[in-house]
């Protein structure tokens, strides 16, 4: 390992600084500066940085926290989830298999209403086979986290800090997600909010915790009588989650001057009545893109859960959108669509706005302003919601040939 890179976060930050560093060395920054009380996570490409980064700044006493080795991930978020029951801050990353292997704790602390925080470093499942580059696993599994997704590293050294405030207003876990090596592995230019500020914004709440002086039943069984009454109080409490988020938001705007919402948009007041809608690093390149191509637009989801449906819903509204192209790293060999995409067909039925998903930048290969051309060019000729409703770009079903699907 080396310290190098995290060696501004070794003594106080005292005034807003200027600096680079990639994605995972600023997500510790980040996280180091809401004082955790506990770290627990195996190493896993592309996340590993930002764990071995805490494991640095633990080392060098900045930070007063337990660094706790596990052998899995799975064990990880176990020791995760009991060390924050037990009222300590907690933060844990992971990726790709390892959060597969995580699967089997991901429920528990959205049951429990836990307000721990985990990193995704975005990156393909091994399927067809093993693949160490982007791609969006995370939308695969759905348990109740709060999720919000960064375009660049400016934006996920503050997802770090935003995270924790939206865990502790809302007693959910919350999931920060960049794109693995475009993000992560990238030196990018940021600036380090001073410690003192993220103090203000992160205060440690009185919340609900095992409690050795007030027994209770954690992880106990439940009965046919009583599960789905526990899943509605879950449901119920979701609702006001995402107003939650917003709030935070505005707070961090307030404290910081950056401003972030759970949808951004760019160039929809043209004559167009078209535009593009995805999420993290793909989105500066159709705003690049755009600077030559200004009859489409750019949705940006950046909270994927909660899903801010009626959001996303009022702007095609107010905007006249008449169609949406999807770009997702995703797919489902199962669906009708792939799982970002069933989320922006469930907004847009009672709209009828037409739209099509395309499947791009899967195991990490680019995502280039061909291709957004290709796409734009090909909604152009959708006329209704007939036929196949998703079709990977770019790809090749021979060295000189595309593969190509009628949408």
């Amino acid at each position: 390992m080396s310290i190098e890179p995290m060696k501004l976060f070794f003594k106080e930050i005292k005034k807003p600084t200027k600096t680079a560093m990639i994605g995972n060395y600023a997500v510790a920054g980040g996280v180091t500066q809401t004082d955790p009380d506990v770290i627990c996570a195996f190493p896993i490409t592309p996340q590993t940085q930002s764990v071995e980064g805490l494991s640095d700044v633990v080392n060098q006493g900045r930070l007063k926290a337990a660094f706790v080795n596990v052998e899995s991930e799975l064990a990880a978020m176990s020791y995760a989830t009991a060390a924050c029951a037990a009222g300590a801050r907690t933060f844990t990353a992971t990726a790709s298999q390892g959060y597969l292997l995580m699967a089997e704790g991901l429920p528990m602390p959205v049951g429990w209403r836990l307000p721990l925080t985990m990193m995704i470093s975005a990156r393909a499942f091994n399927s067809p086979n093993l693949s160490i580059w982007n791609s969006w696993e995370f939308v695969l599994a759905d348990f109740g986290w709060n999720c919000i997704v960064s375009e660049n590293v400016q934006e996920t050294y503050d997802a770090a800090i935003l995270s924790v405030m939206i865990s502790e207003d809302s007693l959910f876990p919350t999931m920060f997600v960049h794109d693995g090596f475009i993000i992560s592995h990238s030196v990018q230019q940021l600036e380090l909010i001073p410690d003192e500020t993220v103090k203000k914004m992160t205060p440690k709440k009185k919340r609900h915790t095992i409690d050795p002086e007030n027994p209770g039943t954690w992880g106990g069984i439940v009965t046919p009588d009583y599960f789905t009454e526990g899943r509605l109080a879950l449901d119920i409490a979701k609702k006001p989650v995402l107003g939650m988020i917003s709030d935070v938001f505005k707070r961090f705007k307030e404290a910081t001057g950056r401003e972030y919402k759970s949808i951004e948009t760019y160039n929809l007041d043209n004559s167009s009545r078209t535009a593009f809608i995805t999420m993290g690093s793909m989105c500066g390149n159709i705003i690049s893109w755009m600077t030559k191509n200004k009859d489409v637009g750019l949705i940006k989801i950046r909270t994927y859960r909660p899903f801010p449906y009626e959001e996303l819903q009022k702007i095609v509204q107010d905007f006249n959108i008449e169609k949406l192209i999807i770009l997702e790293k995703s797919d489902s060999l199962n669906n009708l669509l792939p799982p970002f995409s069933s989320s922006i067909a469930t907004a847009l039925y009672p709209l009828g706005t037409l739209f099509r998903c395309f499947i791009v930048g899967l195991g990490g290969r680019d995502v280039t302003r061909d291709e957004l051309s290709v796409a734009r060019d090909k909604m152009n000729s959708v006329k209704d919601m007939n036929g196949q409703l998703y079709m990977y770009l770019g790809a090749r079903e021979s060295a000189n040939k595309i593969h190509e699907v009628e949408i």
